[in-house]
């Protein structure tokens, strides 16, 4: 005999069930990814103009690792690399002396089971990372962003075939980025 919740939630799926079809729906679909874009162009970037007109070359430093995972923190770096360089316009990333400094410290990571199926098997997982962000203007002396304390988390789902590297860090560093992004321009 079928409990009345079950049939509950048989007929109204949770919310993350119903993110994830849709999430898939629109990267399947050239059309709705293509629109997707479109209307998210303008979401969280930021151009050489937004920046102080005078910082016209960045130093991205190593990720400073404290997790002590040099795999995930060359990651994160490479995604903050991806960061500028898809949206910092004329604004030039060198690795000597710069008009700007950026520098992040990888302060904590974990993985840990988010939802259990009814037969208590881990569905999805959680990763969090934490980090520290310095954006400093050497032209000025001040800083142009800083925060001490900014996580992201990336969710992925082993039911799904995602592995923890591949989707969970991922998604956590494109949560990052974004967290970045939008912080930073409130405060520039």
């Amino acid at each position: 005999m079928t409990n009345r919740y079950q049939v509950f939630f048989l007929f109204i799926p949770s919310l993350g069930f119903v993110l994830r079809h849709v999430q898939k729906a629109f990267f399947k679909s050239p059309i709705l990814l293509g629109f997707l874009c479109l209307i998210l162009s303008g979401c969280y970037s930021f151009t050489a103009s937004t920046l102080p007109s005078h910082i016209k070359t960045v130093h991205i430093y190593e990720v400073e690792d404290k997790t002590l995972d040099p795999v995930l923190a060359n990651n994160l770096r490479a995604g903050i690399l991806e960061l500028f360089r898809k949206n910092a316009g004329s604004v030039r990333i060198v690795n000597d002396e710069a008009s700007a400094d950026f520098k992040v410290t990888l302060l904590n990571y974990s993985n840990r089971p988010d939802n259990y199926n009814s037969a208590d098997q881990v569905e999805t997982y959680r990763v969090t990372i934490r980090v520290s962000v310095l954006f400093y203007d050497n032209v000025k002396e001040r800083v142009i962003y800083e925060e001490k304390n900014l996580s992201a988390d990336g969710m992925y789902d082993v039911q799904a075939n995602e592995t923890e590297d591949r989707h969970g860090q991922s998604r956590a560093i494109e949560k990052l980025q974004d967290l970045i992004i939008t912080n930073a321009l409130a405060k520039w």
